[in-house]
């Protein structure tokens, strides 16, 4: 491979930053990783102002589809490994792959400027820098976001990302608002100390166990294969299967969903309708309206509570880039396959895209995009051009249209789809490459 032009900058040292850090100090680039806290880590840094964690938290995707390919997860970690598990695995992959050696630690970004036809990176301590490539990894849970509703509460008001530990709330009346994998996870994990539980949804929800006939769910899904001839049939045979094992919400009494199976991001959680079902948390539609500490729901019934706690999910904050410089759709940048802006040519966003699936195969995939796009770029081969003129007129499908019409979902995938249509734009990129080059391809 040619000498690249320059450095490559990525900012962000979650398990993003490092996946795509990986790929390309194994192709041989150089790279500057900052990170604005004092180690790797992003969202399960739990010591961290980033940090997403919480002290019972264990991830809802299984070892086997989050360890990354080739690096496998200690032996000993369980099937559903714990958030400390994933920060120590998540640091041991930097370690392995020689991150640390190239991570700048301590380095919020103050402001990153196009300067000719490279990006001018200056963090907060006043350190500056000239790069021709820089791929943003800050990730999707920056800023919290709030239920909107009219009134006043006058108890404790929290987001998720203020939830440390069941102990936060001993003996305290709690709302929790919102029906994903965060809102249930916390209220589950509540029941064990605050004295009333509630959580409030605003639709019905399909709710999937963490195992399945001694398997994780997401193995026992990917087995059924081609067991079935449509993909009707496939979802109606899991519905059963899920009803059968205790898991669907019509016999708790809750909203039936008003979307297929899989037109939603999964919540997995073997827990809530359990505690549903033996009355430790009371489920509640949608709220209505607050009144010093009473909660009034659309279906006009009241409670009163100490606490409410919005598990609301977050919008994208970039601090460090002028809001011009990106072109912005429904309140996110409009990226081409959520990764690349259309206005620019060497900057790119990597973990801004979600699918049903493990961390793994998304590292992977999108470190190999951005390794491809660094060596079209840098050796100026005839695939970027192609690449280039695609961004701006292509609309590939990645199922975008299938989901629930909600903020939440701007940004998901169907997983297929998003492995095909990115694996076909990497693989545009190195069209022209030297014959010796194609391992680039992988």
């Amino acid at each position: 491979m040619n000498k690249p032009l320059g450095k490559i900058a990525i900012i962000g040292g979650g398990p993003t930053g490092i996946g795509v850090g990986r790929e390309l100090i194994e192709a041989g680039f150089e790279i500057d990783v900052y990170e604005a806290e004092s180690d790797f880590g992003g969202v399960w840094n739990a010591e961290a102002s980033c940090g997403r964690t919480y002290r019972s938290l264990h991830l809802i995707s299984p070892k086997f589809n989050t360890q990354v390919p080739y690096f496998p997860m200690p032996d000993d970690y369980p099937v559903y490994p714990s958030h400390k598990q994933m920060l120590d695995y998540i640091r041991s992959y930097a370690k392995a792959y020689g991150l640390y050696d190239r991570a700048i630690f301590n380095a919020p970004i103050k402001s990153l400027t196009p300067e000719g036809d490279q990006w001018r990176l200056v963090t907060e301590s006043g350190q500056e820098a000239l790069y021709p490539l820089v791929v943003v990894c800050t990730g999707l849970q920056r800023v919290p976001t709030y239920g909107d509703y009219p009134g006043y509460f006058s108890g404790q008001v929290l987001h998720a990302c203020d939830y440390k530990s069941a102990q936060q709330l001993v003996d305290k009346r709690v709302l929790v608002i919102g029906g994903g994998n965060s809102g249930c996870d916390i209220a589950a994990d509540l029941v064990h100390s605050a004295s009333e539980v509630y959580h409030s949804t605003r639709r019905g929800y399909y709710y999937q166990p963490k195992f399945i006939d001694g398997k994780p769910t997401p193995q026992w899904l990917m087995q059924l294969g081609n067991k079935f001839d449509t993909k009707e049939e496939t979802l109606a045979y899991v519905q059963e299967v899920f009803r059968l094992a205790g898991f669907d919400g019509d016999d708790y009494g809750l909203p039936h969903p008003d979307y297929p199976l899989d037109g939603a991001h999964s919540v997995m959680n073997s827990q809530i309708l359990y505690y549903i079902g033996h009355g430790n948390i009371v489920p509640k539609g949608d709220v209505a309206s607050f009144a010093g500490n009473r909660v009034r729901f659309v279906d006009n019934s009241e409670v009163e509570v100490d606490v409410v706690l919005h598990a609301t999910g977050y919008k994208r904050d970039f601090p460090f880039l002028a809001d011009d410089l990106l072109e912005w759709k429904k309140g996110i940048p409009d990226l081409f396959l959520h990764a690349a802006p259309r206005n620019h040519d060497n900057l790119l966003f990597m973990g801004f895209i979600n699918t049903s699936a493990g961390l793994g195969d998304g590292l992977k995939t999108q470190g190999l995009f951005v390794r491809n796009y660094a060596r079209a770029l840098f050796e100026h081969l005839p695939g970027l051009e192609r690449f280039l003129a695609a961004k701006k007129v292509d609309t590939p499908d990645l199922g975008q249209s299938y989901f629930v019409d909600s903020y939440r979902h701007l940004w998901e995938a169907d997983l297929w789809k998003l492995l095909g249509h990115s694996r076909h734009y990497r693989e545009m990129l190195v069209e022209g490459a030297p014959e010796d080059e194609e391992k680039a391809r992988a």
